[in-house]
């Protein structure tokens, strides 16, 4: 079990040489998301001992050794990197998708910041790290209780915006 920083990022790191899938194709998203989506998930215990500069330290080191494989590859291409918090989760996402595509895949309204900080501060000050706790959640029996939740669950989804942080990291040609 992982109880420090220090050994919660060693762990992280050595995920790091996985190879990046890339492709100019748009209609190969999919393989895309599957590939080279990371997603970070910390126990309470672990963020106390954390800083935002930890978080975006370790995201460089994926952005460069994604880079590098950009740069070797015979794809004229650029790369689009994107980071975000999955609060419901309780996840810190990121996810590198290829410059061909108009826009990112997420079904939601988008507010974008030029702060990856922002991003990264909003995972560190959540308290939901370990899941909503039980006793916030409540038990829904009636049909009533349903068809309210379900009125209220569409009234979240389309009102719903997510915050995100986007950058194009450019092939070295």
């Amino acid at each position: 079990m992982i109880t420090n920083k220090t050994d919660f990022f060693n762990d992280l790191s050595n995920q790091i040489s996985e190879p990046l899938y890339l492709t100019d194709k748009t209609d190969e998203l999919d393989e895309e998301i599957n590939h080279n989506h990371w997603v970070l998930s910390a126990t309470a215990d672990i963020i106390s001992q954390t800083t935002t500069t930890d978080f975006l330290e370790f995201i460089q080191k994926v952005k460069g050794h994604y880079k590098n494989q950009l740069d070797k590859s015979q794809l004229d291409i650029d790369l689009i990197f994107y980071l975000w918090f999955d609060e419901m989760a309780g996840q810190l996402s990121f996810n590198f998708i290829n410059s061909n595509h108009d826009k990112l895949p997420f079904g939601c309204k988008l507010k974008h910041t030029d702060r990856p900080e922002e991003i990264v501060d909003l995972y560190l000050k959540s308290k939901y790290h370990e899941g909503i706790p039980w006793n916030e959640l409540e038990t829904i029996e009636t049909p009533e209780q349903i068809a309210e939740a379900d009125r209220l669950e569409k009234e979240l989804h389309d009102n719903f915006v997510l915050t995100v942080y986007q950058e194009k990291i450019k092939k070295q040609k």
